[in-house]
C-alpha cells in the first residue's frame, strides 16, 4: 500500500492531482476534506473535478498536490489496509501570490481482483496557521 501511495503521489505531481486520484479510486469511494460535503463514487468525484476545473480553467496546471506516506497498516490477508501522511499543496492565489498549505491525511485501500490496490476512503485536513 505504501508503494501505491507512493505512485498515487507521484502522478498527482505529474499529471495534476484530479487525474491522479481519479485514476487510483475505486468506484465506490468516499472523499472528506471538510471543505465541502463529502463526495461519495468516482462518478460524482469526475463531475466534481469536472466543475472545479470549469470555474478555473487550466488551474490544476498551476498548481501542485503531492504527499507523503508515514506509516501503513493491513488486515491479516493484505485485502484492506490504510496509510497515514502528511500533504503539501503549492499554488498562487487569485491575486498571484505564492500559496503553501500544509496537512495530514488517512486513505484506506482495497486490493483488487487484479491484485492493484485503490482507495476507497480518503479523508484529509489543512494544519493550522
Amino acid at each position: 500500500m505504501i508503494a501505491a501511495d507512493r505512485a498515487f503521489s507521484d502522478m498527482s505531481v505529474k499529471s495534476g492531482a484530479h487525474a491522479a486520484f481519479l485514476a487510483y479510486m475505486a468506484d465506490d469511494v468516499r472523499l472528506f476534506d471538510g471543505d465541502h460535503p463529502p463526495i461519495m463514487g468516482k462518478a460524482a468525484a469526475a463531475a466534481w473535478y469536472a466543475d472545479v476545473e470549469k470555474k478555473n480553467p487550466g488551474g490544476e496546471k498551476k498548481t501542485t498536490l503531492q504527499w507523503t506516506p508515514l506509516e501503513a497498516d493491513a488486515s491479516p490477508d493484505g485485502a484492506l489496509g490504510y496509510t497515514r501522511g502528511t500533504w503539501i499543496y503549492s499554488g498562487t492565489k487569485k491575486d498571484g501570490s505564492a500559496q503553501r498549505v500544509t496537512g495530514y491525511y488517512v486513505t484506506e485501500w482495497k486490493r483488487q481482483s487484479d491484485g492493484k490496490y485503490k482507495f476507497v476512503l480518503d479523508i484529509g485536513g489543512a494544519d493550522g496557521p
